[in-house]
């Protein structure tokens, strides 16, 4: 699908989301577990429409997690805790998902995550207000963390 922040490529199996990739070439496929499910990518894609014009703010579609490790799954599930528009430190994000002082490590499960803004990787910033070293192009993440500020001041 196209968006503001390029062309998103939507990996989907039976039981949810896999992942959204960005670039211009599809990504190498997921294997088996990757079923064909138009219909759910098709719903999918509807919503991330939907939140790149700043109607909706949370997802109601399932994610597929079985690849990820339980760590990220944990980190993952926390990050989608985090209030659209507003954000939180990777400090902050590890004691949610039950990791107190594993802060680095939250960082690198970020940089991992497939599926973002799903997984809202966007809303996790360093202690100091800054946002540096995300696995994505960090453009990305202040546009999405405007977008999600103009919605929420109406």
């Amino acid at each position: 699908m196209e968006s503001p922040i390029g062309r998103l490529w939507l990996a989907v199996s039976a039981r949810g989301l896999l992942s959204i990739s960005r670039g211009e070439l599809p990504p190498v496929d997921h294997g088996p577990r990757t079923a064909r499910e138009p219909d759910a990518a098709a719903m999918i894609a509807v919503q991330l429409e939907e939140y790149f014009r700043g109607h909706r703010r949370t997802f109601s579609f399932g994610l597929d997690l079985r690849a990820a490790r339980r760590f990220d799954a944990a980190v993952w599930s926390a990050a989608r805790e985090i209030p659209y528009g507003e954000t939180a430190s990777y400090g902050e994000l590890a004691a949610m998902a039950g990791h107190p002082g594993a802060a680095r490590a939250v960082g690198g499960s970020m940089a991992r995550c497939p599926l973002s803004p799903v997984v809202p990787c966007h809303r996790v910033i360093h202690a100091d207000g800054s946002m540096r070293g995300w696995g994505h192009d960090l453009w990305v993440k202040r546009w999405l963390l405007d977008l999600e500020r103009r919605a929420s001041t109406g």
